[in-house]
């Protein structure tokens, strides 16, 4: 049971990290003005 939890405290931490990536590289894009898909402008 430890390892299981351990595993999904790691899992949850990647996610977490990719999340904030992703969210970062969008920052970036639209603040210099690159053109962005209008699936993520319409989510927005």
């Amino acid at each position: 049971m430890k390892s299981n939890q351990g595993g999904a405290k790691l899992s949850l931490v990647v996610v977490s990290v990719i999340v904030l990536g992703i969210s970062a590289w969008f920052n970036q894009a639209n603040a210099a003005g690159v053109d962005v898909p209008e699936i993520v402008q319409s989510q927005s």
